[in-house]
């Protein structure tokens, strides 16, 4: 079995350690096409090397070793790396499959799609956004402000908190869209909320999207051609994660937002 090592520099520590580890039952380390991928870190780590591999995650299955960070990827901790080493070794672990969300962006001449693990968004805090919001090509809103965006049910705990949205239980399929920084006055009005929707749903927004940023991720997408559509979904690309059985949705909130 290959394994593959994605971290940051001062993790040096918790690196050398998974290497003595997996020494010992001859792993082989090979960061270009592995079986397992160790990300060491916290959820922006964990969110960079599952870009790393997007072309691969067919064949890879993810485990997150928190360095000290909290984190909704992050089951274990460096203590705990001769114990996961040994159950890989003796495959007694399970991978749970996270799909991804795809992104169809288009532009005046060009066309593009993103996948995301959190979430994909439209930007813009320069110039107000002005578009409409159809979910399965039915019309919620106008919409006007700064920006919208739509999360996965595992990314609802990231950026989307942060604007106010909704905590999602990650075993639920279900999509959330949430507005950033909207407008609200006598003349123009929005839902003015986070809105949870079934997950195979699309939600399109299109019209006056010109100079926005498309973001996804830590990642984001800008050209010099004018933004005109962005269709989000869930994608038939999915990321398999290895948690732990005894690290439940309810005790990573707790930990997370309310210890």
């Amino acid at each position: 079995m290959k394994i593959g090592i994605y971290c940051k520099q001062e993790n040096s520590d918790i690196v050398e350690l998974l290497k003595s580890e997996l020494k010992k039952y001859d792993f082989v380390l090979d960061d270009k096409n592995p079986d397992i991928v160790f990300s060491i870190g916290g959820d922006g780590t964990f969110l960079r090397a599952v870009h790393s591999y997007i072309n691969q995650l067919d064949k890879i299955s993810f485990i997150g070793i928190n360095s000290g960070s909290l984190g909704f990827f992050y089951d274990f901790s460096k203590e705990e790396i001769p114990e996961i080493v040994k159950k890989i070794k003796d495959h007694k672990f399970e991978s749970k499959q996270v799909p991804l969300l795809k992104g169809e962006v288009f532009f005046k001449d060009s066309k593009e799609t993103i996948y995301a693990l959190n979430e994909i968004r439209i930007e813009n805090p320069f110039h107000t956004i002005i578009s409409k919001v159809l979910i399965d090509e039915e019309e919620l809103e106008q919409y006007r402000g700064n920006g919208l965006m739509v999360a996965s049910s595992l990314g609802s705990s990231a950026y989307n908190k942060s604007l106010g949205g909704a905590l999602i239980d990650s075993d639920l399929n279900a999509l959330e869209l949430t507005e950033i920084a909207t407008i609200q006055n006598n003349v123009y009005r929005s839902l003015g909320s986070s809105l949870v929707i079934k997950g195979d749903k699309v939600i399109t927004f299109s019209g006056n999207l010109a100079h926005s940023v498309v973001g996804y991720d830590h990642l984001n997408l800008k050209k010099d051609d004018d933004l005109k559509i962005v269709k989000i979904s869930y994608a038939d690309k999915k990321v398999k994660i290895i948690f732990s059985e005894n690290n439940s949705y309810i005790q990573k909130i707790r930990k997370s937002f309310v210890l």
